[in-house]
């Protein structure tokens, strides 16, 4: 999601921008001179911020699990961890990562209203009575996970070299990188520029079915609420329900795509992998570990990605109504 997918368009109520972005024309004619376009980009990336910090420790725990199968549980795991570094051990790697999820909102949004466009979306009209056919966000989220797929891969292989650097690899092959950028350096000098999209089908693998569920879970929980309730347009649905679909929404993005997620994980971080194909890696990783081991992580995960998620909402939704005002 990534994990910064979920904000909202109109104040009075709690319509997504993920849902919403690029289709509030007539949000433009109120409030301040920033357009609606620019106030959702900015809110995105603020809210994606803090999101990141919150999670940013659970997903250290996982690519830790992923990477190193000498850890018994996320618990033990942690305190491992905490031991061979503190607090700064799980924030290790993070300038990468803050930097990924401004540049991942922004793709999201574009790509994102780029295809409702294209599909005809308008929301602004429908009504439960005449609702958007849930297909169309579907087909919205797929193409958004291929957009964003490019820019997370280079983002993502320096965190996950960053954190495993942090974990039990490090005690026996000393600290290999001194910071972030000094990561990319190095990949770029011994691997080339094709090197920092390493493992680059493997986040497709999870980016497009990860969206497509997301974008799905997000739609339809938010429809059940607003049939329920009687809701009859998606902006008069309250910011606490918004937030309710937007944690399941969360959990689902990560639970459906997570073995794609464990063999991008191995292929940018473990020599042996290096160049080979996704299915050989996924097959290794099967045979060696079962099934447990494309899983590994994702209990961790699963618990972050809910109160992180809800977070996003807040925190978009916050900036978003502040910049209202300019």
């Amino acid at each position: 999601m990534s994990e910064l997918k979920v904000a909202h368009d109109d104040i009075d109520g709690g319509k997504s921008v993920a849902t919403s972005s690029f289709s509030g024309e007539k949000a433009n004619k109120t409030g301040g001179r920033l357009s609606s376009g620019a106030r959702e980009l900015l809110a995105g990336m603020a809210s994606g911020v803090a999101c990141k910090v919150i999670e940013y420790p659970f997903d250290t725990v996982k690519v830790l699990q992923q990477t190193n199968s000498g850890y018994n549980g996320a618990w033990d795991c942690l305190k491992v961890t905490w031991r061979q570094g503190g607090i700064q051990a799980f924030y290790r790697g993070l300038t990468s990562p803050l930097l990924g999820a401004m540049a991942e909102n922004a793709t999201l949004f574009v790509s994102y209203g780029w295809a409702k466009k294209v599909l005809n979306v308008d929301e602004d009209k429908a009504t439960l009575a005449n609702p958007v056919p849930v297909w169309k966000y579907l087909a919205g989220g797929a193409a958004s996970g291929v957009t964003v797929a490019f820019v997370l891969t280079p983002v993502e292989l320096i965190k996950c070299r960053m954190q495993v650097q942090s974990g039990l690899a490090a005690t026996s092959t000393g600290k290999r990188y001194s910071g972030s950028l000094d990561c990319a350096k190095q990949i770029l000098r011994e691997e080339g520029l094709a090197g920092m999209w390493r493992g680059n089908g493997a986040c497709l693998a999870r980016e497009i079915p990860g969206n497509v569920a997301w974008f799905g879970c997000y739609e339809l929980v938010l429809r059940g609420i607003q049939l329920a309730k009687g809701y009859d347009r998606k902006s008069d649905v309250p910011l606490a329900a918004s937030a309710v679909a937007g944690s399941a929404a969360g959990v689902c993005y990560w639970a459906i795509p997570f073995p794609a997620d464990t063999v991008k994980s191995k292929l940018q971080t473990d020599p042996r992998f290096a160049g080979l194909p996704f299915q050989q890696v996924f097959s290794t990783i099967l045979k060696e570990d079962g099934v447990r081991g494309l899983y590994r992580g994702i209990g961790i995960t699963a618990a972050r990605a809910a109160p992180s998620h809800g977070m996003l909402f807040f925190a978009y939704e916050t900036v978003e109504r502040w910049l209202r005002q300019w």
